[in-house]
């Protein structure tokens, strides 16, 4: 069954921003589409920003999964809005990309960069980084950036002509507009929806299977044309329990985690206590084996005395001459390395300073959104480390004790 698709418009606006007096040639930022709804894509229809303006232009990231970073050079970017504008410092001038909407898909990130080739550095205004997320609603996660403080479009040297043309922890300071467009529902799209729609699924199909039941009478179909034609909040599910329950089963992944650990960790060091075992009854038979040897070689020794006494006074002579052969290969060695260390670094021109075309990086998950949830992530991805080692362990062991 195909899936049919519901749009809603929404609107971005932060009132904190409006007194912002710093402003300089461009600003670039991440946004990213959450997935907690059961939303298709997200669609950017315009962007709005205040300064001296002048030739704006708008730019978004070519690459569709950009794995925490945003290179800052013009060919991994594409153009979707120019056009030359009036001074607003006041009000807010709308940049209408109806023309070449920004699609966002659930948990999808995308750079956005607006410039102005206005001479000067009074071109858009920006603010200083205040938080972790500059917008997190529920629908879309906006955050910190760099502000551009070049004239040129990807510019690597600033208005000054000297330092970085880029200014990390920089905020977006304006307006997006965006339209969501919804899943609705289908059996493989079943889990993106809320509990309550989740369980009036359930209630709906066990009634249908009910000979008194008057559903039924009516075939799956029936019932997937009336679900499918739900809303996803009809049933009072709502975008913050939602998340909770996300919240909820990554605990549990993490707690399930925790208890593999544990399990592999117990079975290690059993597997250590029978590799102790073994290595000690191997150990008493060794020991039997040499005690036995050991008397054969004191009966043997009054025997071969004297030819021992006259195999020591040949091998005195010989000593003298294995010294002096090992003194000249390591000449070389050092003229080599420094030829490996002395490697050519890239050109760039004057006044370019060497950061200003690093990449951006940027972190877009949504377990961060405080610091215990964020230590929570840390741990989780230690455990699941050395579960990788423990598993790499045995796997060994066991290829050890076959062979």
């Amino acid at each position: 069954m195909a899936v049919e698709l519901k749009k809603n418009t929404f609107e971005f606006f932060n009132q904190r921003k409006t007194i912002c007096k710093h402003l300089l040639s461009g600003i670039m930022f991440p946004v990213k589409c959450k997935d907690t709804l059961p939303l298709d894509h997200l669609v950017i229809n315009s962007v709005a920003v205040r300064g001296a303006l002048g030739p704006l232009t708008v730019w978004v990231t070519k690459s569709e999964h950009l794995q925490g970073e945003i290179i800052m050079s013009k060919k991994h970017w594409k153009k979707i809005y120019e056009k030359e504008h009036q001074p607003s410092f006041v009000g807010y001038a709308e940049l209408d990309l109806s023309a070449n909407p920004i699609l966002l898909k659930p948990g999808q990130v995308k750079g956005i960069y607006i410039h102005s080739t206005r001479r000067g550095d009074e071109a858009i205004v920006y603010d200083n980084k205040a938080k972790q997320k500059t917008v997190d609603d529920a629908f879309i996660t906006i955050l910190p950036g760099r502000a551009h403080v070049s004239e040129k479009v990807f510019g690597s040297i600033p208005i000054w002509g000297w330092g970085s043309a880029w200014r990390d922890n920089r905020e977006f300071v304006g307006q997006l507009k965006y339209g969501a467009v919804y899943k609705l529902w289908n059996p493989s799209e079943n889990l993106s929806f809320g509990s309550s729609f989740r369980s009036a699924a359930r209630i709906l199909f066990m009634c249908q299977r009910r000979s008194e039941s008057p559903f039924s009478k009516l075939p799956d179909d029936c019932l997937f044309f009336i679900l499918n034609m739900m809303k996803w909040d009809w049933l009072n599910d709502t975008s913050a329990e939602m998340r909770r329950e996300q919240k909820q089963i990554r605990r549990l992944r993490r707690q399930q985690m925790i208890m593999e650990a544990d399990a592999v960790m117990a079975e290690e060091n059993n597997d250590d206590a029978i590799e102790e075992a073994v290595e000690s009854v191997r150990g008493e038979d060794h020991g039997q084996e040499e005690d036995d040897a050991q008397a054969d070689q004191v009966n043997s020794d009054a025997e071969n005395e004297d030819d021992l006494d006259v195999m020591d006074e040949d091998s005195s002579d010989d000593s003298e001459d294995a010294d002096t052969s090992d003194d000249n290969d390591d000449d070389d060695d050092s003229e080599e390395e420094d030829e490996e260390s002395s490697e050519e670094e890239e050109e760039y021109a004057w006044g370019d300073h060497v950061g200003s075309r690093s990449a951006f990086h940027f972190n877009a998950d949504d377990t961060s959104e405080s610091d215990e949830e964020s230590d929570n992530d840390t741990e989780r991805d230690e455990r699941a480390r050395r579960i990788s080692i423990m598993r790499a362990r045995r796997n060994i062991l066991s290829f050890l004790r076959s062979h």
